[in-house]
């Protein structure tokens, strides 16, 4: 695999970000995991060297709010597999009760993972080209009166997806970006952060979850697709491109 094209996943330690890492393995891509739990995504990575071999999946720490943690994660990755073809900017938080963090982490954090992949794989600055995919949410498109900030992060995504992903940057670097937009996922964030919010909102007692591995599988779906721009909707009943439609009617029909 020492060819192979290689994919760096923020938040690839656990949930959809791990999901994501593995079914991105199974395409035969090389994966550096970049997660803030420095142990977990090192024991994780060691779980999947049994599987795809140690030389194929790397770890490294990245605090996705400082720009100078992204800065080392491309430059160790670079290093280490001498190419990067992919971004997924995976990692997120529910955290309502710190609207600043909680800004830092789901919308600068993906900013400056953009920025960083034009710089270090853009075609005009000596890179492969390739995709960055932002996970956003099906509430990038609704408002949620109990969580303003984490709508906001998620509307954001959307936007600065849409904002790189036109010709203006395509023709120099050849990167296209994308946005995931997952709807209610079955994960350890949504049982832990979401304890903060309203009994009202707790989505983790909603009937309809997905898994993290139905949802990753919308990450091989952008891939393939090379949409620049797009926003892909992972729903219970499929994957859906999107663009400035109402998801109100779909949520009212889930119990």
């Amino acid at each position: 695999m020492s060819d192979s094209p290689v994919a760096i996943v923020t938040g690839g330690a656990q949930g959809i970000g791990a999901a994501i890492c593995i079914e991105l393995l199974k395409k035969g891509y090389r994966v550096c995991v970049a997660d803030i739990q420095e142990l977990k995504a090192e024991e994780f990575a060691r779980d999947q060297q049994k599987m795809y071999g140690e030389g194929n999946v790397t770890a490294i720490r990245c605090d996705v709010s400082k720009e100078s943690d992204y800065s080392n994660l491309f430059e160790k990755t670079l290093g280490k597999f001498k190419r990067i073809d992919v971004l997924v900017n995976n990692a997120g938080t529910i955290l309502e009760s710190d609207p600043r963090k909680c800004l830092e982490v789901n919308l600068l954090g993906p900013l400056t993972g953009c920025h960083m992949a034009l710089k270090y794989m853009g075609k005009s600055k000596g890179g492969v080209g390739g995709s960055v995919i932002n996970t956003a949410s099906v509430l990038a498109f609704l408002p949620c009166p109990e969580m303003p900030a984490y709508v906001a992060s998620k509307h954001g995504i959307v936007a600065l997806t849409r904002s790189f992903g036109i010709p203006f940057h395509y023709d120099k670097d050849e990167i296209v970006f994308a946005a995931l937009c997952p709807f209610i996922v079955d994960t350890e964030l949504l049982k832990t952060e979401n304890k903060t919010l309203d009994p009202a909102m707790d989505l983790s007692q909603r009937i309809v979850r997905m898994s993290p591995e139905y949802t990753a599988k919308g990450v091989l779906k952008i891939l393939e697709d090379k949409i620049n721009g797009s926003s892909l909707a992972v729903l219970p009943d499929g994957y859906h491109y999107i663009e400035f439609q109402d998801i109100r009617k779909y949520l009212m029909h889930q119990k």
